[in-house]
């Protein structure tokens, strides 16, 4: 999952078959993630006591026969959108279940689980979830758009300088995230078989930025 090595390649390396290689890996992501699952329960449960910040990325897949809705037009790509959460230092706290790569950020939000899951930081009074304008039309903080054939005022500016600079962070858990090269270079196993591989690699990296 680190270097997204083709099965063949590893059988290579480690003096074994394909379908070993196969075989085994299919056994080991279950344990990896069971391993992690109460450390990363805890992290998550810190995260919930202040703001974090959501947005998404693209996992590519390439096309695959008979499955439709994976392009997305904004990223260019084929492949699921993953709703990944950080806290304002940029680790990871959560990701949410990968959505076909055509839906909207704002769509996707809600069809990973994040909405629910994080629930308490969109309503009024919670501690807040910052988000980009991608966003808009949901209960995260967003800056604001400018209006058509108008400027924005002082404070619209100065407000989305504010959650710019705080967004950044995002992008920083991100990044590490997708140093994870199966969720860079591209999935090459059975779709039904990623949302497993992408919370192994969920646990995995938790438990290597907060352990």
């Amino acid at each position: 999952m680190r270097r997204n090595e083709s099965q063949a390649v590893a059988g290579e390396l480690f003096g074994c078959s394909q379908s070993t290689v196969s075989r085994v890996t299919r056994r080991l992501r279950p344990l990896l993630r069971q391993a992690t699952a109460e450390f990363a329960g805890e992290i998550r449960g810190q995260a919930k006591r202040s703001a974090v910040i959501v947005d998404g990325f693209l996992a590519p897949t390439g096309e695959r026969t008979g499955v439709a809705g994976m392009f997305s037009g904004k990223r260019r790509q084929v492949g699921f959108n993953i709703q990944a959460v950080a806290d304002l230092t940029g680790r990871l706290v959560d990701t949410g279940l990968p959505v076909p790569g055509a839906r909207h950020d704002s769509k996707a939000l809600a069809e990973s689980g994040i909405a629910d899951r994080w629930a308490s930081h969109l309503r009024p009074g919670g501690p807040g979830m910052l988000a980009d304008l991608g966003y808009l039309g949901t209960a995260a903080i967003t800056g604001v758009r400018k209006p058509p054939g108008r400027q924005l005022t002082d404070v619209h500016r100065a407000c989305n300088t504010a959650i710019n600079r705080l967004r950044a962070a995002v992008e920083r858990c991100i990044s590490h995230l997708t140093s994870w090269k199966v969720l860079d270079t591209g999935w090459r196993g059975r779709l039904n078989d990623f949302p497993e591989v992408l919370r192994t690699v969920t646990g995995l990296e938790i438990y290597r930025t907060w352990g």
